[in-house]
């Protein structure tokens, strides 16, 4: 038995109709109908209207890689982001700041997960250049990210986001939070609760907002008086794995914490998922708010990573607008948020 044939199997795929199909058909110029499609030019609304209407009806997509290759500076109305890790739920607000800024501009984000990997960050960054982006919003994990200097030389817009690499801040547009002062200030609200062994889980201090947070830790506990335990400290942590296991061998030393500070949320979500924690809870401070914090009585640095990334994106577009402009940094002030544990 026959089976029915649709068109696309029979004579292959159908010809996308064309910018010109569609001043035919509405009898306009090929100008006025780009200008429509694009809002980039003065139309009539109502002339907009009927064109809008046309387009949908024939199916017609702009191809915006021939057009950004027609532009002069041969890029395409997107923006590269390069996440260091997707599954932190930090990313989640950030990005929705950047999609606010880059929609007012009419472009697209795409976003690239490194996960973790220096290595696949770098490959990342340079496929999104490869695809000509207009400009690349980068939340670093890597500390070997000098060739970006180099792109910028060249007129590459980049901004970095939360924790730029150390030796390229100045040299690069960049937004960063309080990192060292909301620390300091949330290791004293500790030291005001009693706390006098503050323990300390960190991820790698590749970027400077990872070294700001130790510095502040540091810096609080020596204006309280107290010591620097590096048996309560652990370091380079990675997944909430890593924090899981880091956790386990600090609660039950000898003479464990009573008060533990995370430098980001994800070490702090593996904190909680650990056996020491449920044996033995301690007052818990975390960077970056997550969506269990408040169950279980986590006090948090928020660092508001809506207000992040929307900054940031603005930077990004200002420097589109003006590649010669001297590097630009922002700070977004992080907000100290105490809950009573659990």
């Amino acid at each position: 038995m026959p089976t029915e044939q649709t068109p696309a199997s029979v004579g292959g795929p159908r010809r996308r109709p064309r910018l010109q199909d569609i001043a035919e058909a509405t009898g306009v110029s090929i100008k006025t109908v780009s200008r429509a499609i694009r809002g980039d030019g003065p139309v009539r609304e109502e002339t907009r209207a009927r064109i809008l209407a046309e387009a949908d009806r024939l199916g017609f997509q702009l191809n915006d890689i021939a057009a950004g290759l027609r532009r002069k500076n041969q890029s395409m109305a997107t923006v590269g982001v390069t996440l260091g890790d997707v599954t932190n739920p930090f990313f989640a607000p950030m990005l929705r700041g950047i999609h606010s800024v880059a929609t007012r501009h009419q472009h697209l984000v795409l976003s690239g997960d490194a996960q973790n990997d220096a290595d696949l960050e770098h490959r990342v960054i340079r496929q999104f250049f490869a695809h000509r982006v207009a400009g690349l919003i980068v939340a670093p994990i890597g500390d070997d990210l000098a060739y970006l200097a180099e792109e910028a030389s060249f007129g590459a817009a980049i901004v970095f986001v939360d924790s730029p690499p150390p030796g390229l801040d100045g040299l690069l547009d960049a937004v960063t939070t309080t990192n060292e002062q909301s620390t300091r200030e949330g290791i004293a609200m500790l030291v005001a609760r009693g706390h006098r062994r503050i323990g300390f889980l960190g991820h790698p201090r590749a970027g400077s907002g990872a070294l700001e947070r130790w510095n502040g830790y540091r810096a609080a506990l020596a204006e309280a008086g107290l010591p620097l335990d590096m048996d309560i400290v652990r370091d380079g942590l990675v997944t909430d794995a890593d924090a899981t296991a880091a956790a386990e061998s600090m609660l039950v030393a000898t003479d464990p914490p009573t008060a533990v500070f995370t430098d980001n949320n994800r070490l702090c979500t593996g904190l909680l998922l650990s056996t020491g924690y449920a044996e033995r809870p301690v007052d818990v401070l975390s960077f970056d708010d997550f969506p269990l914090a408040p169950k279980f009585g986590v006090s948090v640095i928020d660092s508001d990573p809506y207000e992040v990334g929307r900054v940031g994106a603005e930077l990004l577009f200002d420097r589109l607008a003006d590649r010669g402009r001297p590097a630009q940094r922002a700070v977004v002030p992080a907000r100290l948020v105490v809950r009573e544990r659990a």
